[in-house]
């Protein structure tokens, strides 16, 4: 990407605390040539209202870039809309962006169980790769593990998503020195394990597993890591829930982020579907990746 202008597109929250922005300027600082679309959705307005509200927008959008001297390339956009996810899901689709960055929602467990959050909407609808961020002021040191995450049992996996994931999981690494972690979570075929089991991975040098799908998948899972000349003791196959295998092993590694696919996958967490990706955001220090190989295809 040396010398070529990429966009990347980010969506501003309300109010000061901008972790998204925040992210978006330290890429910044290592990507020079990156241009930065601050999109702002505004969706509480009438006729009335829209024009001094576009006037308001406007100005706190030139301190929002004063605050961040990284991003040489800041482009504000202002869109008005009463649905927010669906806005921004339209301005990804049309625009030619790189990946999409949002700021993670506080849950409130209960009512999230019958309301979507905004980042959960988006998550679930975006058709190009989208970085989410918790806290843009979590430990973000260089040489921090970048934990690539692939479901190889998903009966629509796709290998273009597990490419862009690639790329991306490569792209973060090398700006930010930091080393790919493949791991693919072998879900039990009964239901009612729960316990970890990490004998799969080459990290806790355990060889005692017997399971023919752990051996399946630990398979193509090396096949996988050679042809992107990843070492052995950098991959990890793991029996359980994704959204209990991930947190721990993210945590077990130091990771700065998660890469992993979406699919509508039925079934309790067993693939990495919308649900499981979550769930990873809600247990996980750092920042989660994700590519919508469902929307990818459908955008194709």
């Amino acid at each position: 990407m040396d010398g070529e202008k990429v966009r990347v597109l980010v969506l501003l929250k309300p109010g000061e605390v901008q972790p998204a922005m925040e992210r978006a300027a330290e890429f910044a600082r290592f990507m020079p040539e990156l241009e930065v679309v601050a999109c702002r959705v505004i969706h509480e307005f009438d006729d009335l209202t829209k024009p001094s509200l576009e006037q308001q927008m406007s100005r706190e959008m030139l301190k929002i870039a004063q605050r961040y001297p990284s991003i040489k390339h800041f482009i504000p956009k202002i869109v008005f809309n009463k649905n927010v996810p669906e806005a921004f899901v339209q301005e990804a689709k049309e625009g030619n962006y790189l990946f999409a960055i949002i700021s993670a929602n506080k849950r409130n467990t209960i009512k999230d169980l019958f309301i979507s959050t905004i980042d959960c909407s988006i998550m679930r609808l975006i058709s190009i790769p989208l970085l989410v961020v918790k806290d843009a002021h979590a430990p973000q040191r260089l040489g921090r593990a970048i934990l690539l995450c692939i479901d190889f049992e998903a009966d629509d996996h796709e290998v273009l998503a597990d490419d862009k994931l690639f790329e991306a999981a490569t792209m973060f690494a090398n700006n930010f020195n930091g080393e790919i972690h493949v791991a693919n979570v072998v879900s039990p075929l009964h239901l009612g394990i729960r316990t970890r089991n990490t004998s799969m991975s080459p990290m806790f040098k355990s060889h005692g597993a017997t399971d023919g799908r752990a051996d399946y998948h630990g398979d193509l899972l090396k096949e996988f890591a050679d042809k992107h000349g990843i070492p052995d003791e950098r991959t990890h196959v793991l029996i359980g829930r994704v959204d209990e295998e991930i947190p721990h092993l993210s945590h077990d590694i130091d990771a700065r982020m998660v890469c992993m696919g979406m699919s509508p996958n039925n079934g309790l967490l067993g693939a990495m579907n919308s649900g499981a990706s979550e769930l990873v955001l809600e247990q996980i220090k750092g920042d989660l990746f994700i590519v919508n190989g469902i929307k990818m295809m459908e955008e194709e």
